[in-house]
């Protein structure tokens, strides 16, 4: 067991010659924490690299200031951290010196041939997510692409506007609460932001909240709800003629009716309850949208799997499910899994 001293995580992100002595003892002599200052002080920059190769710079100085509070009951662990658990590499730069690096996960993090375990490992990855995600917001804008996936536009922002996302993503802050299972309304809004590293997406899920994905992880971040009416003035939703399915993200409530083949329950989704059911919803008509229309009806489209009913300005719009098909309006459309796939974002809302 390492000791719950703060200093034995400085003493492990430094150099592994401490490690051993940290477990020992509770007690850091005065030259040892003099040489940590030392090497604390060699470091120019930290930064933090995603799975997939994306590198955003800290804060150093909050870094370094922060750190101290870090290091409390650690454990040496014999289990490795595994490829797949990884979340983030931590980096720091040093003067003339090779960098140290810290592999994070949600559990444990590694370091000099060390994997740590306990509480501590836990607080430190939520810690180093949180200055990664302010990180990634403050990189510097030189661009910005505005698209509303629902209504297949898109268009590069001018400065002015690109200005205002700037100072929107400044005062944006960090949501703790991940919510998983908050789709994007419509329609869709996602903004690619350039800047002189690897561009950040970030998608507009509700008039306030926002996810920034990152390698394996998405930040989510409370916004002004200005930006969302901004976005509709920049590119208005009523621009686009909406064709049959498109008429059903105004939906109202949306019920499954159990009366084919699949094991599927009765259900209802009242879509004015929580932007969770209405995102959800809006998801739902996605999912149809991604089918293609036939000319002539399929000879052989199997058994009926269940029907969906949406209820648009009190009308019902009904929706026959099939193996490899749908039908709405008379009309036939291909689109593998999708009886599947919809009954799963009904059953997301019972976990």
């Amino acid at each position: 067991m390492i000791s719950s001293l703060r200093t034995c995580l400085l003493v492990m992100m430094v150099s592994t010659l401490f490690v051993t002595g940290c477990a020992q003892s509770g007690k850091v002599s005065d030259d040892m924490k003099d040489h940590i200052e030392t090497e604390l002080g060699a470091v120019e920059k930290v930064t933090v690299m995603s799975t997939d190769g994306q590198e955003v710079l800290l804060d150093s100085r909050l870094f370094l200031q922060e750190l101290s509070g870090q290091g409390q009951d650690l454990q040496i662990s014999s289990e490795p951290l595994k490829q797949e658990d990884v979340r983030f590499t931590l980096v720091l730069y040093r003067t003339q010196q090779a960098p140290l690096v810290v592999t994070v996960g949600e559990s444990a993090s590694e370091f000099g041939g060390h994997t740590y375990r306990g509480a501590g490992a836990s607080y430190f990855y939520q810690w180093v997510n949180k200055l990664t995600g302010k990180g990634v917001l403050s990189q510097k804008i030189q661009s910005v692409r505005l698209a509303a996936e629902d209504l297949g536009q898109a268009r590069v922002l001018n400065e002015s506007e690109a200005e205002y996302i700037r100072k929107v993503m400044e005062s944006a802050i960090p949501e703790l609460d991940s919510r998983s299972k908050q789709y994007p309304l419509y329609p869709n809004y996602r903004m690619r932001i350039n800047s002189a590293d690897k561009p950040v997406e970030v998608a507009i899920l509700t008039p306030t909240l926002i996810a920034v994905p990152f390698g394996r992880e998405t930040f989510f971040f409370r916004v002004e709800g200005s930006l969302f009416s901004r976005l509709t003035e920049w590119m208005p939703p009523s621009n686009r003629k909406e064709d049959r399915i498109d008429q059903l993200f105004k939906s109202t409530q949306i019920r499954i009716t159990a009366n084919g083949e699949m094991n599927v329950q009765d259900t209802e989704l009242d879509v004015t309850q929580t932007t969770i059911e209405q995102g959800i919803a809006h998801q739902t008509v996605r999912l149809l949208k991604n089918g293609d229309p036939l000319n002539v009806p399929p000879k052989d489209p199997g058994s009926k799997q269940y029907e969906l009913h949406f209820f648009v300005n009190d009308t019902e719009q009904r929706i026959e499910l099939y193996p490899g098909y749908f039908k709405y309006d008379q009309t036939w459309y291909n689109h593998d899994e999708l009886a599947e796939n919809e009954w799963k974002l009904f059953q997301s809302l019972r976990k």
